[in-house]
């Protein structure tokens, strides 16, 4: 019996740790992939004419994957109580 509930408890650190790393992996990932929109707006806005719309185009069109799958994930989930006091103190 001990060593079953001593298994559960490392499997749960072993989860924690994983999980703990995919975290910093999608905060990374999620900075990088906004590091590039930006690099691409301000390349878009020393441009003139026709490259300028491209490049704002290609700027717009980069997806966020990352920062989504961690909102996603690792987004804290209001509850009904923390949804109005936010409501409440936006008014």
């Amino acid at each position: 019996m001990r060593t079953y509930y001593r298994d559960r408890y490392q499997l749960s650190q072993v989860e924690r740790m994983v999980e703990k790393h995919y975290h910093d992996y999608l905060v990374q990932e999620c900075k990088a992939q906004k590091r590039f929109k930006r690099d691409l707006e301000q390349q878009a806005a020393r441009m003139s004419g026709e490259g300028k719309v491209t490049q704002m185009r290609k700027a717009e069109e980069v997806e966020l994957s990352r920062c989504t799958e961690f909102d996603h994930l690792f987004a804290p989930q209001k509850t009904g109580t923390q949804q109005k006091r936010a409501t409440y103190r936006a008014r």
